[in-house]
């Protein structure tokens, strides 16, 4: 195994977190743990009875004596019955609801991570989180309260055996020490495989993930045989690792049976010279070999937990690390209300590097006046989009600060900040729901009115009416059932429908024929009409729709003026537009 491998107690964070899963459903836990106890008892009670019935049928004694050892045992067989269901059930009810909650609080506390997170981390290692290690954890919760009783059980029936015979029970107590021996050595030993097998799983779902996202991409450029060749190198990988895992598990499973065996062995040998000896009675020594019979089950199962809970813990503790991940764009401690206002945004002195320290902005001073249009224009990478995104918080500024009639912006709550802001990106996203549903994402309390009233303004109503069931009609996933136009109107309708105080607009007719452009831009000349607009531009007929530009290079605005005025006065400016291939026009 590799050095760097964690141990069992670098795995503490995942114990804990079990735990805490425990202890937050302690009453279920509970119940579980007293069916499980019902059945221990029972099931510790059974061989005595049994030994009584050996007993007074070996002395000849009455017939009626056995009447009420039989009905006992009949007693008892009913009521580990009902033990045994109320373990099974409030078991499961235990390990399902954790696993519900911890599903529900990776999906939040994933929504509320920042951009700067997702940017670097897959879609499929989040997914690992929610899927094959949250069944680990299942898995692992739903057994506990079995164990539990199980280890009591063990030590109940160890102290009967005592009881009945110091000698016998001396003998058969030698198995705790191998057992938890061995139990250890086997849970240490796997714990490095189990964190592999869980890496490497959610390393093969970001492959699935990716070649399903661009199947488009891998079919047109013929990449099936180098994605199944990822695919296999990543499925190779967890092979490695679960034979390693299944060699300890071949080395030591064995003795999690050969051990209580050998014990077995142990007991008939001394216990059978012992009733020979007189020591100890026909039934005493029947009893005590059924006591050993019943522990044989309960040490594999407790065997089997412990060699299941190092590779749940690696599990819990990959969760843990994501819970524990801070979202670096936090809510206020006391947030302030925005003013009332039309919109002005002031950059402040702004710049901004990218976690990996890729600086993109450097003292960023610019102010859009309230209810007025910017265009952001610059070369790729200038800082266009890092402009718009800084307003609504995507990002935080490394230093300086972003107002909003006159309020820094993370002053303001997430809610009310983004509840006042709308940005329409330049790659469309449509959920797998009906087009109005995917309108409404911009507001959620928007009426029937409102949508058609926004798809009106996004030259989206005439297409959408035209689809089977209009506004009802569910696109496919990522909406692939509209063409990149559609998709792109869909998507200003969904960030008009809030009225937004302000509205950012990232190249948002980049995906559309300048027909539809042409009526785009007329639908956003009421749109922007009296609402401050940042417009991230790639096309030069875009900037006939803003009052001013914002020309930025080298991280910084260099230039601010209209249009028309930037290209008599900036060289520059007319470079870098006739370096996108934009139409430099009046």
């Amino acid at each position: 195994m590799e050095t760097d491998r964690p141990s069992l107690r670098d795995l503490r964070a995942g114990l804990s977190l079990l735990w805490q899963l425990v202890r937050r459903y302690r009453g279920v836990a509970a119940l579980s743990i007293v069916g499980a106890i019902i059945w221990m008892a029972t099931v510790v009670a059974i061989p005595t009875i049994v030994g009584m019935v050996v007993d007074v049928a070996a002395n000849g004694d009455e017939r009626s004596e056995l009447v009420p050892l039989f009905f006992w045992l009949l007693a008892a067989g009913g009521v580990q019955a009902v033990g045994i269901s109320v373990r099974q059930y409030f078991g499961f009810k235990l390990s399902y609801r954790a696993e519900a909650d911890v599903r529900n609080r990776i999906f939040t506390h994933v929504q509320r991570l920042a951009f700067s997170f997702h940017d670097v981390t897959s879609t499929g290692e989040l997914m690992a989180r929610a899927s094959s290690d949250l069944s680990q954890l299942r898995m692992i919760l739903a057994m506990l309260p079995i164990t539990i009783a199980n280890i009591a059980m063990f030590l109940v029936v160890t102290l009967a055996l005592v009881i009945i015979d110091p000698v016998l029970g001396s003998v058969a107590a030698l198995m705790i020490p191998a057992m938890f021996f061995t139990s250890t050595r086997f849970a240490n030993r796997v714990v490095g495989y189990s964190f592999d097998i869980q890496q490497r799983l959610s390393e093969l779902s970001h492959v699935v993930e990716e070649s399903v996202t661009g199947i488009e991409v891998v079919k047109s450029y013929g990449q099936e045989p180098q994605q199944q060749n990822k695919l296999e190198l990543k499925a190779m990988s967890i092979y490695r690792s679960a034979m390693g895992l299944a060699k300890e598990r071949a080395i030591h499973r064995p003795l999690f049976e050969i051990i209580p065996a050998l014990g077995t062995v142990a007991v008939l040998a001394v216990g059978g010279i012992r009733v020979v000896d007189g020591s100890i009675t026909i039934g005493e020594f029947v009893a005590f070999t059924q006591y050993i019979a019943v522990l044989v089950l309960p040490l594999m199962i407790t065997g089997w937990f412990f060699a299941n809970l190092p590779r749940a813990a690696a599990s819990a503790t990959r969760i843990d690390d994501l819970l524990s991940t801070a979202p670096e764009i936090a809510e206020p401690d006391k947030p302030v209300r925005l003013r009332a206002g039309r919109g002005e945004i002031r950059f402040e002195d702004v710049s901004f590097a990218y976690p990996d320290g890729t600086a993109v902005l450097d003292g960023v001073n610019l102010v859009v006046p309230g209810g007025t249009s910017v265009g952001v224009v610059g070369a790729t990478g200038a800082g266009k989009t890092t402009i718009g995104h800084l307003i609504p918080r995507f990002y935080d500024t490394t230093t300086g600060r972003v107002t909003i009639d006159g309020v820094d912006v993370r002053d303001v709550s997430l809610d009310e900040l983004r509840s006042e802001v709308s940005v329409v990106f330049q790659e469309t996203f449509l959920f797998s729901a009906s087009i109005a549903d995917n309108i409404r994402l911009g507001d959620g309390m928007a009426t029937d009115e409102q949508v058609r009233a926004a798809a009106r303004l996004a030259k989206a109503h005439d297409f959408i009416c035209e689809t089977p069931d209009g506004y009802d009609t569910v696109v496919g996933e990522r909406g692939t059932t509209l063409s990149g136009g559609q998709r792109q109107r869909v998507s200003l309708a969904r960030g008009v429908v809030r009225d937004p105080r302000v509205l950012i607009l990232d190249d948002a007719t980049s995906s559309v024929d300048a027909i539809v452009e042409s009526e785009i831009q007329a639908a956003l000349q009421q749109v922007m009409a009296g609402r401050t607009t940042v417009i991230i531009a790639h096309r030069t007929s875009t900037l006939a729709l803003v009052d001013n530009v914002a020309f930025v290079e080298d991280g910084k605005v260099v230039a601010f003026g209209p249009h028309n005025e930037l290209l008599k006065t900036t060289p520059r400016y007319v470079e870098v537009l006739d370096a996108g291939r934009l139409e430099v026009g009046t």
